[in-house]
């Protein structure tokens, strides 16, 4: 149950992680921008159910714009007038990262997370600014308290995995993708990852299992894997 009586909690609405933005990013906002579906004021606007439509519509024009630190500016302004807003703490700590204003933007996303406890999307969003950040650590150890809040998120074990990935930690990386995949077979970026991690622990039929899954799925990223393997 979300933490303040009368708010809705934030709709889980993440599950599509493998669409970036169209737009020039840095290794480091494409993290981010990975947990939008299919752009970012869609996911904004689905996650703003309580909010007046002015206000959306102001989210909206300057998503549009590309007007990060205004958007910044306009949620942290609604911020002050509700402190326990989790909506406006998502919008504030998305538009930080998209500035690289990253300290900022953890703060936003670690106050998402105590508004709303109980729902994965803060988890998420904190952790995959910490990796942005260069604190693949961090991340890691969010994504685990996440873990025990929503214990079968093949998303939050998916993002797991890629935590441990930087780190270089294939062995923990590559069970967290199983773990993704027992919940949602069809995860193709799971099926991904564990190619991956399986090629870097010289798990050579894992990585083959991996490949086949994401050509039947008719994944893209098969193509990705499958270089990786003739490398």
């Amino acid at each position: 149950m979300n933490s303040f009586p009368g708010r809705r909690p934030l709709r889980r609405s993440l599950a599509a992680f493998t669409l970036l933005l169209g737009c020039a990013c840095t290794p480091q906002q494409a993290l981010i921008s990975a947990l939008v579906p299919d752009g970012t004021a869609s996911l904004l606007l689905s996650h703003m159910e309580g909010v007046a439509d002015a206000n959306r519509q102001r989210v909206a024009e300057l998503e549009k714009q590309g007007d990060w630190a205004g958007l910044a500016k306009f949620a942290e302004d609604n911020i002050a007038k509700d402190a326990f807003s989790a909506e406006w703490r998502m919008v504030a700590g998305y538009a930080c990262s998209r500035l690289r204003d990253y300290p900022r933007a953890m703060a936003h996303f670690s106050e998402l997370v105590r508004i709303a406890p109980d729902d994965a999307t803060g988890y998420h969003f904190l952790a995959e600014t910490q990796r942005a950040a260069g604190q693949p650590e961090r991340a890691v150890t969010t994504l685990e308290r996440a873990l025990l809040v929503v214990r079968e998120s093949q998303v939050t074990y998916q993002l797991l995995g890629e935590a441990n990935s930087d780190l270089a930690r294939y062995v923990p990386a590559a069970a967290a993708y199983r773990r993704a995949l027992a919940i949602d077979p069809n995860y193709g970026d799971a099926w991904f990852g564990l190619g991956r991690a399986s090629l870097r622990l010289a798990r050579n039929a894992d990585a083959r299992e991996a490949l086949r899954a994401l050509e039947q799925m008719r994944s893209p990223r098969a193509a990705e894997l499958r270089a990786m393997m003739t490398y």
